[in-house]
């Protein structure tokens, strides 16, 4: 190497090392740097818990699924368009877009208590959508442009991390912690929702938007005075008396509905509403559909014969035909003070309120506190029985090991919102039910599907893989004009029994239809009701690990159950929650 080009070398690395010393001393102090890290955390972590929040608040008016259909998907492209537009925007917007995150924040509730009277119109499957297009998504996509801001203070070059690494790791990693913030935050949130003001779906979004104003702090939060004042004072969603009071006055006025008493739960916007038309009824609600009703004893009902309150819903009334099955003629007679049932799932308590008048020993298991104490309240279920309020796969779990054959019958009656606890169709705890039950015993399940659909087949398969003979009927007759491969979307009754036989139902006695006029219509199968279902040997069935399968199944049924809701309640009092 000559001398010349030994010479030429020092001065390019002597500049190198200057231009790197210079960019070191450009950077902030340690502090400062550990303080813009806090800070993109913070602002990720309030985007992430905004996610399931956001679907929190749809779901009254649209119910979950429906809900979440585009979710997860636009959140993806949301954010990584945020990332990919920061570098161009940054010339014409301003630096300190994090300040508005608060502000959008604060009008997330009142955009959606414009919009949510347009639900009909904005379409069960494009409605959540455009209603986060202009809530949530604007809010991930300044947090994500915040956070990049922040984050871009960093000079990975001192950790020996080459810049084009760091070019992808850093948005990566953002993008990770919103999506594993809002995961672990749909997880946990519905356990303390109702427990305070503060931890209810438009009291989370204030908190988050309070913690966002607390964060960047900036005068351009006097745009959001408007929203703050609009919802806590006229919004009929905050769950205040005061909005309460705008809720029923609301609901009477323009659809002569009369709200009685509401809270948010752990399985979702629980609700008890009452009609005062001349066939009054009342109704228990959870998000978007309903988990039972009765008609009430009015004046003019009294003239035509009724003397009690009747289930409005058939189906509840046939789950009871699980005592009409009748035994083999080698079974001992046994009087039903000394049978017990389980009941997996509760409603407003018609079946299981039955067999208590009945003298049977009667166990509820229901994981929602709240419907348990409306069903109480409201709907006058007996104090005569035992509650577990608990999950039914682990108390099945427990229960069937530690005391199998305790149950002469067993009522599964679980569905809601256009799907169902996947995990209470499963064979482990269809074997489950199967144990704790008596040599003799029979088991009721309420399933509702379109009959022709893969979903309502996986569920099906698995029932009779555990169960040797069933028997399948609807509550309501097929629409005039149906043919058999159309849709048809039903509440069924699934009758199965442990021995391989048939099941044959008795015609119940006059005292056992209770006084009650809806049981001397449906409580007996009647056989132009059942529908016949031909199970394959080795058909598919539905383990434990193959759950996600059902749930790929349950788009099509929750829309398919949302447009039915539509028809049996208008709509104003679905989007009046």
């Amino acid at each position: 190497m000559s001398s010349r080009q030994k010479t030429s070398r020092k001065p390019k690395a002597a500049i190198d090392a200057a231009k790197k010393a210079d960019k070191q001393a450009q950077q902030p102090p340690a502090y400062d740097i550990l303080k813009n890290v806090g800070r993109a955390v913070a602002v990720l972590l309030i985007a992430g818990i905004a996610s399931p929040v956001s679907q929190l608040n749809l779901t009254p008016v649209y119910g979950s699924i429906p809900a979440s259909l585009h979710h997860q998907r636009t959140m993806t492209f949301t954010a990584v368009t945020a990332l990919i537009a920061r570098k161009g925007l940054k010339r014409y917007v301003s630096a300190n877009l994090a300040e508005y995150i608060a502000v959008v924040a604060y009008w997330a509730p009142v955009i959606q208590f414009l919009l949510f009277p347009y639900s009909a119109q904005l379409t069960v499957e494009y409605g959540p959508l455009i209603i986060e297009s202009l809530t949530y998504f604007p809010l991930l996509f300044l947090s994500m442009y915040a956070a990049a801001d922040l984050l871009e203070t960093i000079d990975m070059s001192r950790f020996n991390i080459p810049s084009s690494v760091s070019d992808v790791a850093v948005p990566t990693a953002s993008y990770f912690t919103v999506s594993t913030i809002a995961k672990i935050g749909g997880a946990i949130i519905p356990n303390y929702i109702g427990t305070s003001i503060y931890f209810t779906r438009i009291g989370f979004q204030m908190l988050l938007a309070s913690s966002s104003a607390f964060l960047t702090p900036s005068r351009v939060i006097l745009f959001a005075f408007p929203a703050i004042l609009h919802t806590l004072w006229a919004n009929p969603h905050h769950p205040s008396d005061h909005g309460f009071q705008l809720a029923n006055s609301t609901l009477l006025a323009t659809q002569n509905y009369t709200l009685l008493a509401r809270q948010e739960s752990i399985t979702g916007y629980i609700s008890v509403m009452e009609n005062s038309a001349d066939n009054a009824f009342r109704l228990l609600r959870c998000d978007h559909s309903l988990l039972g009703g009765e008609w009430l004893v009015t004046p003019e009902a009294y003239a035509k014969g009724q003397r009690q309150r009747e289930s409005i819903f058939a189906v509840f009334v046939l789950l009871e035909a699980v005592r009409l099955i009748e035994p083999l003629p080698s079974t001992p007679v046994v009087d039903d003070s000394k049978k017990s049932v389980l009941n997996i799932g509760l409603g407003i308590g018609t079946a299981p309120n039955a067999m208590i008048a009945h003298g049977i020993n009667t166990t509820i298991v229901e994981l929602d506190p709240v419907v348990h104490h409306y069903a109480t309240k409201y709907f006058g279920l007996s104090p005569l029985h035992t509650a577990v309020i608990d999950d039914a796969v682990s108390y099945v779990a427990a229960k069937s090991v530690s005391a199998p054959g305790s149950f002469h019958y067993i009522i599964h009656d679980v569905f809601t919102g256009g799907a169902e606890p996947v995990s209470l169709f499963t064979t482990e705890f269809m074997q489950g039910l199967y144990d704790l039950l008596t040599l003799d015993g029979s088991v009721a399940i309420n399933y509702a599907g379109d009959i022709t659909l893969g979903s309502t087949k996986l569920v099906l398969n698995t029932i009779h893989a555990i169960f040797p003979a069933c028997r399948l009927y609807r509550d309501q007759p097929a629409e005039e004009g149906h043919k058999p491969g159309d849709p048809d979307f039903i509440n069924m009754v699934v009758f199965c029994v442990k021995q391989k036989r048939k099941i044959t139902f008795r015609q119940p006695a006059e005292s056992e239809y209770l006084g009650s006029i809806a049981r001397q219509n449906f409580l007996w199968p009647k056989d132009k009701m059942e529908v016949k279902y031909k199970y394959t040997k080795g058909a598919k069935t539905m383990a434990r690990k193959d759950v996600g399968e059902l749930e790929r199944f349950h788009k099509e049924g929750a829309v398919s159950h949302w447009r039915i809701m539509r028809t049996v309640l208008p709509a104003g009092v679905w989007e009046m929650w």
